[in-house]
């Protein structure tokens, strides 16, 4: 059986980071599939559809990664962009500013290289939070939509975890269930 898996950190929906995504509602509307504010992460490293016989050796991996990475890991939650074209956008994110992040972001690529796991071809890590995804067919100028509000960063409570998701499709859209998490820092 396969499992689709990420290693990420659960992201607290602050007041703060509640207004922001509201503001983005209050002008995109129905143009895009919003995330469940319960939802909310930042992807550290997305694993795809992973045999059960590679559970164990990513967790092994993530848990030695999270010891060496001394925690909490602070977060800034900036201005937003989005994938695709501004006249095609795929994603709206948010985007966020943590050395911590990008620390824990590269121990776990070599605790799973050590561990024998396939690498994908190097990219700069860019941590986002997903607010939503633009319907087909919202062809709108993004740049032309923004709100009339500053990107000045939200503060957001530390990371104090590494989380192992599983995404789950269930009847109320996609789930993010925690199978396995381990404390920074050990």
């Amino acid at each position: 059986m396969r499992r689709r898996l990420f290693a990420g950190v659960a992201v607290e929906a602050t007041d703060a980071l509640r207004r922001r995504a509201e503001e983005w509602r209050q002008v995109l509307g129905g143009r895009v599939r919003w995330v469940r504010m319960e939802n909310l992460h930042l992807t550290v490293e997305f694993f795809g559809e992973t045999e059960e016989e590679w559970i164990p050796r990513l967790e092994q991996a993530l848990a030695c990664a999270a010891r060496e990475v001394p925690g909490p890991v602070d977060l800034a939650v900036g201005g937003a962009g989005m994938y695709g074209s501004p006249r095609h956008p795929r994603v709206l994110w948010l985007g966020v500013e943590s050395a911590g992040l990008s620390g824990l972001h590269a121990r776990v690529q070599e605790a799973l290289h050590e561990a024998g796991w396939p690498s994908e071809a190097v990219r700069p890590y860019s941590p986002h939070l997903t607010l939503g995804r633009f319907k087909a067919g919202a062809r709108e100028s993004f740049l032309n939509r923004r709100p009339s509000m500053p990107d000045a960063p939200v503060t957001c409570p530390p990371v104090r975890e590494l989380i192992l998701f599983e995404s789950v499709r269930g009847p109320a859209g996609i789930a993010y269930e925690k199978r396995n998490r381990w404390r920074l820092g050990g």
